[in-house]
């Protein structure tokens, strides 16, 4: 809604743009303070099981499906069997949740001030820090949730049918992590 004019974008109405420079600003800071303080501390114990499980890569597992355990080979292939390098796939997806959200206040009709305060209070969040600093089902689960509903919000907005394949495609993805997604699709 547009508080200014008191009216509902409908289809056709053109959104404010995206406030892209001072959200990157805000998605930078997130992921400088996330990756500043992701070796404070050793593994999780559930980083420690995604490590085992991604060095004896499947394509799912008794209790869960195969992406994190695969995202958590690949940090720690590319970053170093650390605690520092596996969190940096949980960083990336706090960081595109941090931006995800400005995006649902955009979707809404917000404009820079909206978006900016989504983007700081996302990012802020306690939540959003805590499963963005280390890495587990949650830190991607919450990127789909977000994904699925930005394109949810954009889909009642335009009634671009076309949407549906993507929101399939990102509930598909969140299917390889945790299927709580269905939950959201249910509702």
């Amino acid at each position: 809604m547009d508080v200014r004019e008191g009216r509902v974008l409908a289809r056709g109405d053109v959104l404010p743009r995206p406030a892209w420079l001072p959200l990157l600003a805000v998605a930078a800071g997130f992921a400088v303070l996330l990756t500043a303080l992701s070796g404070r501390y050793g593994f999780h114990r559930d980083e420690l099981y995604f490590l085992t499980a991604g060095r004896h890569l499947d394509w799912g597992y008794v209790d869960q499906p195969a992406l994190t355990p695969a995202l958590a080979r690949l940090a720690t292939d590319l970053f170093g069997a650390t605690p520092s390098g596996m969190r940096v796939a949980a960083t990336v997806c706090g960081v595109a949740t941090v931006l995800l959200a400005a995006l649902a206040a955009r979707e809404l009709g917000g404009g820079r001030a909206a978006q900016l305060l989504t983007a700081v209070g996302t990012a802020l969040s306690a939540f959003v820090l805590v499963v963005s600093h280390m890495l587990s089902t949650t830190s991607v689960d919450m990127l789909i949730w977000t994904a699925v509903t930005v394109l949810l919000l954009r889909l009642l907005r335009t009634r671009d049918g076309r949407l549906w394949l993507a929101i399939g495609a990102v509930v598909g993805i969140g299917m390889g992590t945790k299927w709580l997604v269905l939950l959201l699709i249910a509702a």
